[in-house]
């Protein structure tokens, strides 16, 4: 049984003699464990063969109602007595039959000996005589069907000693009947451990695993059951009915278009016989060119059924608008017959709460119309074009000196600069910007004999990118611009002979760089290296710093053209 097997060819031996060692074990138990005890009054009767180690086994303290109890003897030897004579008198109350007496005696001789072993401090005599009556008593208990009382009665045995097997073997017993297959195994496996050759241990073993193994095959049986589709499942149950249904109507469908297809055959028959029987006589026609056009038939009469529902819908549409045109001009010729000093009843409803003005318009009864001395005291108040404003308010309005020329980038309403305005710049900035670039240039004199003289000069701007703006706010202008570029330049000698060529990136041209130090220019590698005759790479390295230098200065150049155009 899982982890302590019942060695190969005992398991027929251990069935075989159980019964001969323990009376009140099942000889067949139920698949159902919780009702197992219904079998076992049928060992009652023999239990006056039993080996007498049956009732060597031992009881617990139990507080049923009616037992008597007695002051225990002070001498301890007088207790020991008393207690073995209880054992006795219980072992003969089970023979003759009379299992309350004998639980009586059991638990009177467990009390004598209470006070012996407090704390578990008893020498081994009482111990084994406190164990001895503990499991009597638990059988008794389990007889009597009392399945939880025998379960604690045998844990009290084991408190005293945990490894007594027939302890062990009462509690198994008592919890496999409760229900309790986990701790009834674990209890039974822990007296098999200790006596391998305890038949009662593994008969009660075996009835477990066979126990458990008849669940399984009984659960695996209601859940094939349950989920198969052929059981009438209600889980398939559905499913089945809607393939049930569409197979129903797949074979109504069948059914139908072979009825239509003989009826058309039976047409087309019908057709060739009259072609043959006519005057003068008719060709017969074949089924697929007949089929053929009886479709295109019934084609043209569909197309023609539902062209005339057409035209019925638009004439029933045309009828009832014609109705309400009529009703509405009916209505509107009895409103002009009436006095024109009298309000009719649409008009009635429709200025209910609201009056006529002088020039004829509706309006509310709680506007007030003003006379024409007040509009002409008021002036004319209809709204006026910027554009005749603007200078107006340029003229008379002074501009402060933070703006300088505001008017350059703020419009004709915002002429003080308080609200946010920002105007794009970007097409001039780039075009400023390439211009100042392209007029950096960088002159260095050698320092060899001849004295050479080396200028390096930018010939093109590459992949400007970026945009500009200036934004109007509180009054001040902020000049803000993001450029991205890089530059071509040649460094020639005193003949114009080209010496040696290259790149400078200027990934970040930002209002955030004020400094000319500030200002980041990459210098890429030599696209033509330094060459010619008496030719210093040293000089060329010189001449391209000095133009990075001047670089940065047509940026700042820049800078300052944009602050002075807006």
């Amino acid at each position: 049984v899982e982890d302590y097997a019942i060695p190969p060819g005992e398991e027929d031996a251990a069935a075989a003699t159980a019964a001969e060692e323990v009376t009140d074990v099942d000889e067949n138990p139920a698949v159902d464990i919780t009702d197992d005890d219904a079998n076992n009054d049928s060992t009652t009767a023999a239990a006056a063969a039993v080996d007498e180690s049956i009732l060597e086994s031992g009881s617990a303290e139990s507080s049923e109602e009616g037992t008597e109890k007695s002051a225990p003897p002070v001498d301890p030897n007088e207790a020991l007595l008393q207690a073995m004579n209880h054992k006795e008198d219980g072992n003969n109350h089970f023979k003759s039959g009379d299992l309350i007496s004998a639980a009586r005696s059991y638990r009177h001789g467990t009390t004598l000996l209470k006070n012996l072993n407090q704390g578990n401090t008893g020498d081994e005599q009482v111990k084994q005589l406190i164990i001895i009556l503990q499991t009597n008593l638990s059988m008794i208990c389990f007889k009597q069907k009392k399945h939880k009382m025998s379960r604690d009665v045998a844990s009290k045995a084991l408190e005293v000693d945990n490894q007594n097997v027939k302890a062990l073997y009462r509690r198994g017993v008592a919890s496999r009947a409760m229900g309790d297959v986990d701790a009834a195994r674990a209890d039974l496996k822990e007296a098999y451990k200790l006596d391998p050759a305890n038949t009662a241990v593994k008969k009660e073993l075996l009835a477990i695993k066979k126990s458990l193994e008849d669940m399984k095959k009984k659960e695996k049986a209601r859940l094939q059951k349950a989920f198969s589709s052929k059981s009438g499942s209600l889980l398939y149950s559905d499913k089945e009915a809607e393939e049930k249904r569409k197979l129903e109507e797949k074979k109504e469908q069948e059914r139908r278009d072979a009825e239509a297809l003989k009826k058309r055959k039976q047409e087309w028959e019908d057709e060739c016989v009259r072609r043959m029987s006519s005057e003068p006589p008719e060709e017969a026609i074949s089924y697929e060119d007949w089929d053929k056009a009886m479709k295109k038939k019934d084609e043209d009469e569909e197309k023609a059924r539902k062209k005339a529902k057409k035209e019925e819908e638009d004439r029933k549409k045309e009828e009832k608008r014609k109705a309400r045109e009529a009703q509405k001009a009916n209505s509107q010729s009895k409103d002009d017959d009436s006095s024109d000093d009298e309000l009719t009843e649409s008009e009635l409803r429709s200025l209910r709460g609201y009056k006529k003005t002088s020039d004829g318009r509706t309006t509310s009864y709680f506007n007030r119309e003003q006379t024409e001395k007040e509009k002409e005291l008021i002036g004319c108040i209809k709204p006026k074009k910027l554009e005749e404003v603007s200078s107006a308010a340029s003229s008379t309005a002074a501009s402060p000196t933070s703006l300088n020329n505001t008017s350059s980038v703020g419009s004709a309403w915002n002429a003080a600069g308080t609200t946010w305005e920002e105007k794009d710049t970007s097409e001039w900035c780039r075009a400023c910007l390439t211009e100042c670039l392209k007029e950096a240039t960088a002159v260095f004199t050698a320092s060899n004999a001849e004295q050479s003289t080396y200028v390096a000069v930018v010939k093109e701007v590459q992949s400007l990118t970026g945009d500009a703006s200036v934004a109007l706010a509180g009054g001040k202008k902020r000049y803000i611009y993001d450029f991205h570029t890089s530059v071509k330049y040649d460094i020639i000698d005193d003949g114009d002979e080209q010496i040696a060529s290259g790149t400078l990136a200027l990934p970040d041209i930002n209002s955030a760089t004020t400094a000319e130090e500030e200002l980041d220019v990459d210098i890429s590698g030599w696209k033509k290296a330094p060459s010619g005759e008496g030719v210093n790479l040293e000089d060329a390295v010189a001449c391209q710093n000095l133009l990075v230098q001047d670089v940065r200065r047509s940026v700042l150049r820049f800078v300052e053209k944009f602050n002075a155009n807006f």
